[in-house]
């Protein structure tokens, strides 16, 4: 084979692979919205995905401290979809949501929101 041919069946194959490769689930929606103020911490915080995960690796509710207020993380019995986080000793100020989830094509993802609790519970 030539490497013109090559080239070819190379840049064929990156063609057809590209969009199984960048097949990620992305965030639907969160609660409490990014970016948005709330009057305290939710006893729950939620994740929603546009596709079905595999399994959530790991969600931090951080405040300004960086005091990690969960208490669990997991996906919805209902909506393997939603990742459902329990929060605890809420306090007034910026929270930093971090997570870390499996796709179920496999793939790893992570990402962050931010939300403010104007006061504590």
């Amino acid at each position: 084979m030539r490497l013109r041919d090559l080239a070819l069946v190379a840049s064929a194959t990156a063609l057809v692979a590209a969009p199984v490769a960048m097949g990620h689930s992305g965030v639907r929606a969160t609660s409490p919205k990014a970016g948005s103020v709330v009057r305290v911490l939710p006893a729950k915080v939620t994740i929603t995905f546009r596709d079905r995960l595999l399994r959530v690796t790991r969600v931090q509710v951080l405040d300004a401290r960086k005091r990690n207020h969960t208490v669990w993380a997991r996906l919805d019995r209902r909506n393997a979809a939603k990742v459902v986080v329990r929060t605890r000793r809420p306090v007034a100020g910026r929270y930093r949501v971090l997570w870390k989830v499996q796709a179920e094509d496999g793939h790893s993802e992570a990402g962050s929101f931010t939300f403010r609790a104007r006061r504590s519970r």
